[in-house]
């Protein structure tokens, strides 16, 4: 988890999107976590992850089946939030189990995540996808869910909406904050040296940030 990662669950608190009781995924291998920042709050917080730590409240495999999962979290459950930052990647099969963690919200509930773009390999234990902002709508839309539509995030740069190519298709945030003028010359400069930046139209780091609320639509969120 990185600063911009924290910003963004603090932005998500102050909107109201986060609601207790709060279960964070993955808090046990790398000892991060946002207890201190969820109970700040006024949120009941828990912490879980596959193998025993410090602030791992629940030890779950979310691979096991949902019953399973279910009497592990005893009365905990259902949840008003989950918060999934950097762990569907680590995952086979992120579709089973996003459909668990929404199986453990109440209706209302939300489930805010983040996941990387554009990101160098991190095997641990293991690295296996980058999911794009399109993902996360047609999920939200097949299971009859909603995705709030100003959550939906380049995590650290902004809306996903602000940033489109030419046609009007979606792009990555641009490589840098400086000028067109400057981004053009750095490319034309790395196509002439036949180094590997001149295709990098993007920053080497990026990920998607969004919220989607389990069984609801409204105002807020984005029509399917």
């Amino acid at each position: 988890m990185v600063g911009a990662d924290v910003r963004y669950i603090s932005e998500m608190l102050k909107r109201g999107l986060i609601f207790s009781p709060c279960l964070e995924l993955g808090v046990g291998l790398e000892g991060a976590n946002n207890r201190d920042l969820v109970t700040s709050s006024g949120i009941t917080y828990f912490g879980t992850d596959i193998v025993p730590g410090e602030v791992v409240d629940f030890v779950i495999d979310l691979e096991n089946p949902i019953d399973t999962i279910r009497n592990i979290l005893g009365n905990s459950a259902p949840l008003g939030s989950i918060l999934a930052l950097n762990v569907l990647e680590h995952t086979f099969d992120p579709i089973n189990i996003l459909d668990k963690l929404f199986a453990l919200l109440r209706t209302g509930g939300t489930c805010v995540i983040i996941t990387p773009a554009v990101w160098p390999l991190h095997d641990f234990p293991i690295d296996c996808w980058r999911i794009l902002p399109t993902f996360y709508e047609e999920y939200a839309r097949r299971r009859g869910h909603s995705l709030v539509s100003e959550s939906l995030s380049f995590v650290g740069y902004g809306s996903v909406d602000q940033f489109a190519a030419e046609d009007g298709s979606r792009a990555f945030p641009p490589p840098s904050a400086k000028s067109s003028l400057h981004r053009q010359f750095s490319r034309a400069v790395h196509k002439g040296l036949n180094t590997f930046g001149r295709s990098m139209f993007f920053p080497s780091h990026i990920a998607v940030g969004c919220v989607i609320q389990r069984g609801v639509q409204t105002p807020a969120c984005k029509e399917s």
